[in-house]
């Protein structure tokens, strides 16, 4: 009789699941326009917090926060301000309705209503702030016209947002959608310091990756490992543990790198978000001497509250040189980076067209990168790479040309 009585409610409960599922598909078929098709994996790439605002919204058509705070029983500010997250990085449309903000699933009109090609002109950026000198014609980097058959970025700061936790890092909508275009017809490669694990769950439109500067690649299934990282791996284990010691008192973040098989093989120190950064500085330069007197490599960022330790040096330019060695591509090479770290690809003879991407943290003097491209027209930059059938050309009208790139005599 129990098990009867039990099975019973499961079934109940179940028939109530299929009846709210109905319910949803039937308010989703009409709604005009429809809203855009989501493949799951580009959910996956959420995190879990804001995937469950971002279903909650989806499911209620058209909702405020305190709608969405009703269904997921979390507070109304809390859900107000994921809800600005994903209106801010495209999965959401937000409209002001009176006194409060309605927040909509966007639609494929509407993504492509933004830079519609055969209406309207793609809209010329704001200028830079700082001079782009293009009149030097004998310069062959300003006018310049190449087939792109292999498109690799990197990640932070380049087709991701730079200020943002770890746990919120993704792609915003659009972008990932083009690129998920563009992989449908190129092959794509990461080529980034984010170890294996973080980067290939939210990039799934790639087809390779480089990961943690180099000491790991992932081609399709296939992951290959710097061999020379394993002596020095005990090492990294000391200066992890001593880090974390003292870290935890000033408030210092602590990001392990770790390798397909859950090693840490490296770790980032990071007081960007400590209450006091001159004490957090402190200690972050005990942690370099201790490191340093491992016999390990800091990897230090002008400017930057945050730095790299590292087993042996990375080196991403050798890194895509190994990768396009493995899938066996030798022109047409073009690279998107944001950093110094990338010069190391910027300057490899391998790479075809090299853009650097410009966002608030930019230290431009020293990337030594062909061309300029602001962050903020990424999506528009990817676009017309599509429309004119991969085949770049300095003249985009987002695109600049760099001029303290140091040009070979």
């Amino acid at each position: 009789m129990v098990r009867r009585s039990v099975s019973e409610r499961i079934l109940r409960e179940m028939q109530e699941m299929r009846h709210r599922l109905d319910e949803i598909e039937k308010a989703i078929s009409s709604w005009k326009p429809p809203p855009l098709d989501v493949h799951e994996t580009e959910l996956l790439s959420l995190p879990d917090h804001l995937r469950r605002t971002y279903l909650t919204a989806v499911s209620l058509g058209q909702c405020n926060a305190t709608q969405v705070s009703t269904h997921t029983g979390r507070c109304r500010t809390i859900e107000s301000s994921y809800l600005n997250q994903l209106a801010r990085t495209g999965w959401l449309t937000k409209r002001r309705n009176s006194k409060t903000f309605l927040f909509y699933p966007i639609s494929r009109k509407i993504l492509t209503k933004r830079n519609r090609e055969d209406e309207i002109p793609i809209p010329q950026p704001a200028k830079l702030k700082f001079n782009l000198e293009r009149e030097n014609r004998k310069d062959p980097v300003a006018s310049k016209t190449i087939k792109v058959e292999h498109l690799s970025t990197d990640y932070d700061g380049t087709i991701s947002p730079i200020q943002v936790a770890r746990s919120e890092s993704h792609v915003p909508l659009e972008t990932r959608a083009l690129l998920s275009q563009i992989g449908r017809s190129l092959p794509i490669s990461i080529i980034t310091m984010k170890d294996l694990h973080f980067i290939t769950s939210r990039t799934p439109f790639a087809n390779a990756w480089s990961a943690t500067g180099g000491l790991e690649t992932q081609i399709g299934k296939r992951i290959l490992k710097n061999e020379s990282v394993d002596s020095k791996l005990p090492m990294i284990s000391k200066a992890l543990e001593y880090a974390k010691t003292q870290a935890n008192a000033a408030g210092i973040e602590i990001e392990e790198k770790q390798d397909s098989e859950g090693q840490t093989i490296a770790f980032c120190v990071d007081w960007r978000r400590t209450k006091n950064r001159d004490t957090a500085k402190q200690v972050a330069d005990r942690i370099i001497d201790y490191s340093n007197a491992l016999g390990l490599q800091v990897l230090r960022y002008e400017s930057q509250p945050f730095y790299d330790v590292y087993p042996i040096s990375p080196d991403k330019g050798k890194a895509l040189q190994e990768l396009l060695s493995e899938i066996a591509v030798e022109k047409g090479v073009m690279y998107l980076g944001d950093s110094e770290t990338d010069n190391a690809v910027f300057k490899n003879s391998i790479v075809n067209v090299s853009i650097g991407v410009i966002h608030d943290e930019s230290q431009l003097r020293n990337l030594e990168c062909d061309y300029l491209l602001k962050f903020e027209d990424v999506p528009v930059f990817l676009k017309t790479l599509i429309m004119k059938n991969f085949q770049f050309s300095s003249s985009f009208p987002m695109i600049k040309t760099n001029p303290l790139r140091r040009v070979s005599p």
